[in-house]
């Protein structure tokens, strides 16, 4: 009986070990989404989203013909920044990270589905349901994770790098966002830094 409860503790173990040794952890990437709508008979491109991590510091940037966003934060500290560029007009707010009216996750169940890969990284499909209606549906691999996988807030709960993931809610067309591109190249640290000067701040 002894033997076979060591026997069964190494097994655990070594797959344990073997789980780990698959998933690589990178402390500076730059990810590139591109994002599309859903209509009824059309799906159209409206913009891109870029995601540079460097330790624990996060930069997300939102890119359409309409406008610029960018958010900024720290995985260690309670605060982020929000930047939105309109045309000629400039605006920075300071918020607490994450905000205290943020839904909350009432279910995360795997879908069964054939493997997909993308960027060559084979994922696993799972669903999200927050309290305000909207669904995520995501497509994750647990082969490559940067020091800040949880870039946007419905990612806290997933357990490896989102490469695509589609965001319905509950009233309004599906957003799409599909990555493009992996950089495991450094970022300068100027990536994170914010002239204030340049912008009306908003309290």
């Amino acid at each position: 009986m002894k033997r076979r409860i060591i026997y069964l503790t190494v097994f655990v173990l070594l797959l344990c070990v073997k789980v780990n040794a698959q998933t690589k952890v990178v402390g500076e990437c730059t990810l590139q989404y591109a994002v599309f709508q859903h209509l009824l008979t059309d799906t159209t491109w409206i913009g891109q989203k870029s995601v540079m991590v460097k330790g624990n510091q996060c930069k997300t940037v939102l890119t359409t013909p309409q406008l610029a966003q960018t958010l900024l934060f720290n995985a260690q500290e309670s605060k982020a920044t929000i930047i939105k560029e309109i045309g000629t007009a400039r605006f920075l707010q300071v918020i607490l990270y994450p905000p205290v009216n943020t839904p909350t996750l009432l279910s995360m169940k795997e879908i069964p589905a054939d493997t997909a890969k993308i960027l060559g990284y084979t994922c696993k499909q799972i669903e999200l349901k927050w309290s305000d209606g909207t669904k995520y549906q995501l497509l994750y691999t647990s082969e490559i994770t940067p020091t800040v996988s949880a870039f946007e807030l419905a990612f806290r709960e997933v357990p490896g790098l989102v490469l695509s993931y589609t965001v319905i809610p509950e009233n309004g067309l599906p957003i799409q966002y599909l990555a493009t591109k992996i950089d495991l190249d450094p970022i300068s640290l100027s990536q994170f830094n914010v002239n204030t000067s340049l912008y009306q701040i908003i309290d």
